[in-house]
């Protein structure tokens, strides 16, 4: 996702999908009651009604979001609502119409209530699963890039400036170089907390680069290898452009989801002080502060119950201000029906809360 430009102040973000799962994030974030800003096509009749002509007309219109659908198949996202921008000469403003929202077209999201900082990451954040540390490396060049939704950022890079192949002090020039190539890895994967670190290049020297990382970085951190056909920044945008990534993303989200699930479990049998789930329990555990990390269900976002999701909004801003770490997980994934379950929400609690004793006290 390519985020254009943003106005917090009046609740504006201006961005352009750049694929299919670009398409179906927007339609986990619009909500209704957003405003949405769009080029359409609009059909509009001159002459009486009924016996004039009709053409479809180019234009942009701002639609109060009513409901909101992902075609899966056409990577469109359909969003119909009631017109409050648009041009005056065509008389459209109130009136209803469906934006069709396609890869590469620019759209703007404006929320009257302000973004969350949760919903605002995930677009930051986006493709598909957040932030990606890639390392690009070869014999003779290397690059240490940050990937995410704004596009790539290069970290570092250089050449490794290696002696010749009879030289004797070769290998230890190549340890040193691998070193400080991990070493540049591992203070941006720290810093970033990546989903997922791909290490790439053309022969075995990447498998090196990876195996030091490993050591640098402990557990917690998914280090991966993929082939491309060079190092350096070259090497860089070779492996963004592969899909390899994205994919690997995909898959480590869903990791996430389900690390998260199975410590709810564990805890539910052994600490069930230390969970919360349903929106109800999970609002009174964030209000505590007690909150570490949520699981949401993206359709929760969407409830056909305005109240519901003013409750989710108001827990997700909540639960940003108190610091807890919010993931979201979409239907389709392995946990997703496990968590519909639950309520469509759960909770790990930093200290244990009686959250039922709450509930009958009150």
């Amino acid at each position: 996702m390519k985020v254009v430009a943003k106005d917090l102040k009046h609740g504006v973000v201006k961005v352009v999908p750049e694929s299919s799962d670009d398409i179906w994030l927007l339609a986990t974030i619009i909500q209704p009651g957003d405003l949405v800003r769009a080029r359409t096509l609009r059909e509009i009749h001159f002459g009486d009604r009924g016996s004039g002509r009709s053409s479809r007309i180019p234009m942009t219109l701002t639609v109060r979001a009513e409901s909101v659908e992902f075609q899966p198949f056409t990577t469109r996202l359909r969003v119909r609502g009631v017109v409050v921008e648009g041009p005056e000469k065509y008389g459209v403003v109130g009136k209803y119409h469906t934006l069709s929202i396609d890869v590469g077209q620019e759209v703007t999201i404006v929320k009257p209530g302000g973004w969350s900082s949760s919903l605002l990451r995930r677009l930051e954040e986006s493709g598909p699963g957040g932030k990606a540390v890639v390392v690009a490396v070869d014999y003779d060049d290397y690059a240490v890039a940050l990937v995410q939704g704004q596009g790539v950022r290069i970290y570092a890079s250089g050449s490794l400036r290696l002696p010749g192949k009879d030289d004797p002090g070769r290998e230890d020039r190549l340890r040193e170089a691998i070193a400080v190539i991990a070493k540049t890895a591992a203070e941006l994967a720290t810093r970033e907390r990546p989903l997922i670190i791909v290490v790439a290049g053309p022969g075995s020297l990447k498998e090196m680069v990876a195996e030091r990382l490993r050591q640098l970085l402990g557990q917690g951190y998914r280090v991966v290898t993929d082939d491309v056909s060079m190092g350096g920044e070259a090497g860089v945008y070779e492996e963004v452009r592969r899909g390899v990534m994205r994919r690997v993303l995909r898959e480590a989200a869903a990791i996430e989801a389900e690390r998260i699930i199975e410590e709810f479990e564990k805890r539910l049998v052994k600490e069930p002080e230390r969970v919360a789930y349903t929106l109800d329990r999970v609002r009174r555990a964030v209000e505590a502060g007690a909150a570490e990390e949520i699981l949401v269900l993206d359709e929760l976002l969407h409830h056909p119950d305005p109240e519901i999701r003013r409750q989710v909004d108001e827990v997700l801003r909540l639960a940003d201000a108190s610091r807890a770490r919010i993931h979201f997980v979409s239907m389709e994934a392995p946990v997703g029906l496990k968590l519909k379950g639950l309520g469509g929400i759960i909770a790990l609690l930093r200290y244990p809360l009686n959250l039922d004793w709450e509930s009958a006290s009150a």
